[in-house]
């Protein structure tokens, strides 16, 4: 009896830790300091344009509102990139529901005979009862080994690891449904590898297909600043933008100042330092700036001041939201004073 009942106690335990053994080491991968969920899908005899066919249609079922949308692509690269933002339910109950909302970004490289999909770009907002304002945490500071595991790597911490688990389970479903469209378990192997922070950046149909572009030029100096390269801009200074005043001038119409964009954010989108910022729909600014065109996002300490920052970009995509959207430029050249 006493036999039993040790069973029927340990049993569930058991039970429990066979199943956080997939979330322990190794399962959110890190790469150069950043966390990427990622999978191969092996299509043979798919030409290049079937597989872009494929992965946007598929993106375009499951990236349909103004939540979850896509927001580039380019058929001729084979490059196309969604943004979500959702919830992870750790608990629901009739008395309480414990979840977080997520951020992130896929993007989705086509070839011949194949596909490369990245989740990456990870940020939650979880709310506490004993704060006004939400948590906020990227997945790099999160749920990697180090934050979300205890010493040994043996077991998940309490907090971190239910983000953890689920973010894992999102990478999973995720990846499952794109092979479950295709109606054949195509996926030769899933490789999580790395993610960059996020750029924050309706229907979910190709927006924008960005054409070729060309190298960027050797940027002339600016009298009184110093060039920086887009990646080594310090994280004191990028803390910076979202307080200070924006202002948009574009090539076509130098004149035009446009100060009522909104800053968005800095991410990677296949290779790229991408610079997001949200512009009134059909404003000046936004009828003025053509694929490819490029424009600056001058920061200044005031609506009228000198600016500190220059962000010298070129238009790669575009994704409506409401009355505004948001523009995706490629960052071409940085000048801080």
């Amino acid at each position: 009896m006493k036999r039993l009942l040790w069973l029927i106690l340990f049993v569930p335990v058991f039970l429990s830790a066979q199943e956080d053994n997939r979330y322990l080491a190794g399962a959110v991968p890190e790469k150069d300091g950043k966390v990427v969920f990622s999978t191969d899908l092996r299509l043979p005899g798919y030409s290049k344009d079937r597989v872009y066919d494929l992965m946007l249609e598929w993106a375009n079922q499951q990236f349909n509102t103004p939540e979850r949308r896509v927001v580039y692509t380019d058929r001729e690269k084979g490059e196309i990139a969604c943004i979500s933002e959702e919830y992870l339910i750790f608990s629901s109950t009739a008395l309480s529901l414990d979840r977080t909302l997520v951020n992130y970004r896929l993007t989705i490289e086509c070839e011949n005979d194949a596909a490369h999909i990245e989740l990456t770009g990870i940020r939650y907002e979880y709310g506490v009862s004993y704060q006004r304002e939400p948590e906020k945490y990227t997945a790099e500071e999160w749920i990697t080994d180090k934050y979300a595991l205890n010493k040994s790597q043996t077991k998940l911490n309490r907090i971190s690891g239910k983000f953890r688990r689920e973010t894992v389970n999102l990478a999973d479903r995720t990846f499952q449904s794109i092979a479950s469209m295709l109606g054949t378990q195509m996926m030769a192997q899933t490789t999580p590898a790395t993610v960059a922070p996020a750029a924050p950046v309706t229907p979910a149909a190709p927006i924008v297909s960005a054409a070729p572009v060309a190298p960027a030029a050797p940027a002339a100096p600016m009298e009184g600043f110093v060039r920086f390269e887009a990646d080594k801009i310090p994280s004191t200074l990028l803390a910076m933008l979202p307080t200070s005043a924006l202002k948009i001038t574009t090539a076509a119409t130098p004149a035009l100042r446009d100060t009522e964009a909104t800053w968005k954010g800095i991410g990677d989108m296949f290779g790229k330092k991408i610079a997001s910022v949200a512009i009134r729909a059909n404003s000046q600014t936004d009828l003025s700036i053509g694929t490819n065109d490029t424009y600056r996002l001058s920061f200044s300490q005031t609506k009228d001041g000198e600016p500190w920052m220059i962000i010298e970009c070129t238009k790669q995509g575009e994704t409506p939201d409401g009355d505004q959207k948001t523009l995706l430029g490629e960052i071409l050249h940085v000048w801080i004073k």
